[in-house]
């Protein structure tokens, strides 16, 4: 079980923009670090696809408690990386004309989007971006933009839509670069079924996951949230991020050693799937499908990001990046997917119990009325397969063992 009263550790990219931006967000809200850090990679490589940059985009879902930043999250980094994009594609909307059809610029979406809107988009500008804050509704009503999400994230192009009455044609297969947000508490996303569903419906387990469990402790409160922050420097950097990735080529291939790290990092995330597909526990291993895709996106980013510091574009990726890469999928994002695994594996023991009990209820009645004496431990063992300890611990809020024997008794029997 995770220890609510340890403090969450911070990681250090020594990319000075990601971290100063990451700890800005920090010191302003709630959230953790998993939350704020995750987030930001998400908008930071969605500005790199807006660019023209190839597997930068990233699916981001934070299943947090309530009272742990969610909102106030995506609002900030919203406000501090995004608004002056949102101004130059509502320009171009502005601008455009109606000559060469239906053109949608808008690629930054919260909240509600239709699917008709979102494929008028994408054949206008392929890099979006859907928010949606409130995703626990979508799941709730079996919105259909879920299973497109799902559909659309990770491919690199896609069919539109096209009526009965229409024929598929060339210019049916538009390029697409989605980036996806989504944010609820897991009990209102429908709990541990709804989750396991999702997971084994591929929406899920494509994400960067977050979970965060804990309040921050009072001697954690360093400052109030700031209610007048300046995003005009932060959005700045964002366009002259966005200028230099369209200014620049950014093909980019790794290093032999840059190479030998990550498939070394696979072969490591396939033992721990093949742990868990051992063990029988398939649903856990699901976490795990899309790591080393979501490493490579997370280095691909970390690359472009100090390439924009430096101010010159290098074509290859070398062994530093990617162990940093790797590095924070094992010190941050690892812990996240342990999380929902505990998560997971409470619910089931819980139910386990439960049915334990209530069979273990109905033995104990049934033994008396036949027998006129209560049972022994080692027939309750014998029934449920557990230990001696763990029966003791299952009954013990209504049976006890007599003085001297491993006889059960009722608890009120003794008063």
């Amino acid at each position: 079980m995770q220890n609510n009263n340890i403090k969450e550790p911070l990681f250090v990219t020594n990319i000075e923009l990601l971290d100063s931006h990451i700890n800005y967000v920090l010191k302003n809200g709630e959230a953790s670090y998993g939350q704020v850090s995750f987030l930001a990679l998400t908008v930071f490589g969605f500005i790199l696809s807006h660019g023209g940059m190839k597997n930068t985009s990233l699916m981001m879902l934070d299943f947090s408690n309530s009272g742990t930043g969610k909102s106030l999250n995506i609002s900030l980094q919203y406000d501090l990386l995004l608004k002056s994009i949102v101004k130059r594609q509502d320009d171009l909307q502005l601008g455009a004309t109606d000559e060469e059809g239906v053109h949608r610029y808008i690629n930054v979406h919260r909240g509600r989007i239709t699917l008709p809107a979102l494929y008028q988009c994408l054949q206008t500008i392929p890099a979006q971006l859907v928010m949606m804050d409130e995703l626990g509704l979508y799941i709730k009503k079996n919105n259909e933009i879920v299973t497109e999400i799902t559909k659309l994230y990770g491919t690199a192009e896609t069919q539109i839509p096209v009526l009965k009455t229409e024929a598929p044609s060339s210019k049916s297969i538009i390029p697409v670069a989605l980036s996806f947000v989504g944010a609820t508490t897991l009990s209102y996303f429908g709990g541990v079924n709804k989750l396991k569903h999702h997971l084994s419906g591929g929406f899920a387990n494509r994400a960067l996951v977050v979970y965060n469990n804990r309040l921050k402790l009072p001697e954690e409160i360093t400052s109030l949230t700031s209610s007048n922050i300046n995003s005009t420097q932060s959005n700045k950097m964002a366009i002259e991020l966005l200028a230099f990735i369209l200014d620049n080529n950014t093909t980019t291939h790794y290093s032999n050693a840059a190479e030998n790290v990550l498939v070394a990092f696979k072969k490591e995330v396939q033992m721990i799937k093949n742990n868990f597909h051992r063990n029988g526990h398939e649903n856990y291993l699901l976490f795990y499908n899309r790591v080393v895709q979501n490493t490579q996106i997370i280095v691909n980013i970390f690359h472009a990001l100090k390439c924009f510091e430096h101010n010159h574009w290098d074509d290859e990726i070398h062994i530093a990046t990617a162990e940093l890469g790797i590095a924070f999928m094992k010190q941050i994002v690892f812990p996240e997917i342990e999380k929902l695994i505990d998560y997971l594996s409470d619910i089931d023991l819980l139910k386990r119990e439960e049915k334990y009990k209530a069979k273990t209820v109905d033995f104990v009645q049934k033994y008396y009325l036949k027998h006129g004496t209560m049972p022994k431990i080692r027939d309750v063992s014998n029934l449920t397969r557990l230990s001696r300890s763990e029966v003791l611990e299952l009954t013990k809020d209504f049976l006890e063992i007599v003085p001297a024997s491993t006889v059960f008794r009722y608890i009120n029997e003794s008063h």
